[in-house]
């Protein structure tokens, strides 16, 4: 669980050049919209630049999600996604594409993960 920070914004940007997503660690290419996050956390500011797909998915994610402290923190995609996996098929499979879309490398335990879904299913 993270606290919430004491100041935040998160604003919509297009990107005048390549980005890394902070989720997927894949390319936000020039011209694309992107999701900028900033704010100060535990009184140090930080900003966080999110690739489209990967804010959809977060969204999704902690839809169900009552109070911000139990929200998906920024680079925490992948454990939320593998936590969540258990009650809805599909999100591992879903992160894994965004990561090969976005020219991402995908750890070799993802791969298992998907496949095993996909048989047991």
């Amino acid at each position: 669980m993270c606290e919430p920070p004491s100041c935040y914004g998160h604003e919509q940007r297009k990107a005048r050049k390549e980005h890394k997503c902070c989720e997927c660690d894949g390319v936000i290419a020039k011209g694309e919209t992107y999701h900028f996050h900033h704010g100060v956390w535990d009184g140090q500011a930080a900003s966080h630049k999110v690739c489209a797909d990967c804010e959809a998915l977060k969204k999704y994610c902690d839809a169900d999600v009552e109070f911000d402290e139990e929200r998906t923190p920024f680079g925490g995609l992948v454990e939320v996604v593998e936590g969540k996996s258990a009650h809805v098929r599909g999100l591992i499979g879903r992160y894994v594409e965004i990561k090969t879309k976005r020219g991402a490398p995908v750890a070799q335990w993802l791969v298992e993960k998907v496949n095993k879904e996909k048989s047991n299913g």
